[in-house]
C-alpha cells in the first residue's frame, strides 16, 4: 500500500514544485458545509480559470490534497476564502503534459507527508509491541526457568 499510494503521490507533490505556472483569475469562490456526526464541517470551493498555449483551462484545487478536504475549523476556511476572493488574479501551477492538472500551492504539504510516512510509523509502532511482547515472553521464560531450578 505505502508503495502504490503513498508514493505516487509524494512525487506528484515533488513535480509540482517544477511545473510552470501562468496567471489565472478566481471565478467562483464559497465555504461549502456538511455535516460529519454531528459536526459541521467546511470546505472551501473554488474555481479558476486559467490559459496554456492559447486554451482555457478550469481548476478546483487548491493542492493536490486538497480536493475533498473538509475541516471544522470554520475561520481557517474563511482566512483561505479571503485570499482568493472573486476576480483575483492569482498564479496557477500546471502539468505541462496535462494543463488541466493544476494547482495553486505547489509542493508537498501535511497531509502528503502524513500519507507518506504513516505506514512507517505504523511498522515501527508494531515492531515495538513486538519486542516489548519478546522481552515480556523472555522475562517469563527466566522466571520459570529460575522457579523450576529452586524446587
Amino acid at each position: 500500500m505505502h508503495t502504490y499510494i503513498s508514493q505516487p503521490m509524494a512525487a506528484e507533490a515533488k513535480e509540482t514544485e517544477s511545473w510552470p505556472s501562468v496567471q489565472g483569475v478566481v471565478t467562483h469562490a464559497d465555504v461549502s458545509q456538511t455535516e460529519s456526526d454531528g459536526t459541521a464541517m467546511y470546505a472551501l470551493d473554488i474555481t479558476y480559470e486559467f490559459w496554456v498555449d492559447e486554451q482555457a483551462y478550469s481548476g478546483s484545487r487548491i493542492s493536490l490534497t486538497s480536493e475533498n478536504s473538509r475541516t471544522s475549523n470554520f475561520r481557517a476556511i474563511k482566512k483561505d476564502l479571503k485570499k482568493y476572493t472573486v476576480g483575483t488574479a492569482i498564479p496557477v501551477y500546471y502539468d505541462p503534459e496535462l494543463p488541466y492538472n493544476a494547482v495553486l500551492q505547489p509542493g508537498a504539504d501535511f497531509w502528503t507527508y502524513l500519507i507518506k510516512y504513516m505506514p512507517l510509523l505504523f511498522a515501527l509502532f508494531g515492531l515495538l509491541l513486538l519486542f516489548g511482547a519478546i522481552k515480556k515472553f523472555i522475562l517469563l521464560l527466566i522466571a520459570l526457568f529460575i522457579g523450576l531450578s529452586k524446587s
